[in-house]
């Protein structure tokens, strides 16, 4: 059996504004549901969490620890604050091991494009992550991106170029391009002034 982290929580009684007090106190609220569990709302500890989801990511499962039971999860959505970049809140769905989950997968760029060498390009890659479908302990941790398949100019790697798995189907659109090249010109453009247009007096008002 697939060992799993361990986080423990408790349930959560305090709802809206006083929420700021927990967190100012440490503590992260969260909920945990599925389509066959009825959601609860939970507390935690905010720095354990921060340590387990640095390891797990949203693809690794969890035995998310209430109650004197064990409920087997994955992080499925986190509120993080647009400024201070906290997290102020964690969405965690619980699984079926025996059944399959989606879940969003970060994408692991490696490898460096000839391209960016040779012809000055700079490199995009517009998405970090993918979804993917797979039971919850076959989901991987990453998914590789080559960049050295990168060689010319208009060379751009897409969802459908990633290397196939067993053990999980990626459902993110195929089409949807992962890394591609730009490139620019080192020469700037001259830039022609424009004629500066006359300037007209205004007319005497005629005096009667």
């Amino acid at each position: 059996m697939t060992k799993h982290a361990q986080l423990n929580a408790e349930v959560r009684t305090i709802v809206g504004n006083s929420l700021r007090k927990l967190r100012k106190q440490g503590i992260l609220p969260a909920v945990i549901y599925s389509k066959e569990m009825t959601p609860v709302s939970l507390q935690l500890n905010y720095l354990e969490f921060l340590r387990m989801f640095k390891v797990t990511g949203k693809s690794n499962v969890i035995d998310l620890t209430f109650n004197n039971t064990d409920f087997p999860c994955i992080v499925h959505n986190l509120d993080i604050h647009p400024v201070t970049g906290k997290v102020r809140h964690v969405d965690f769905l619980s699984v079926n091991l025996k059944n399959k989950v989606t879940a969003t997968v970060p994408l692991e760029f490696t490898g460096e494009s000839p391209a960016v060498k040779e012809f000055g390009a700079v490199l995009m890659t517009p998405i970090q992550e993918i979804d993917v479908q797979a039971l919850p302990d076959k989901l991987p941790q990453s998914i590789i991106v080559d960049l050295d398949k990168l060689v010319a100019l208009d060379d751009v790697i897409r969802v459908i170029d990633l290397v196939k798995s067993s053990d999980y189907e990626i459902v993110t659109e195929q089409d949807q391009v992962l890394a591609t090249l730009v490139y620019e010109s080192a020469q700037e453009e001259e830039i022609v002034p424009m004629p500066e247009s006359p300037t007209v007096a205004p007319s005497e008002s005629v005096k009667n």
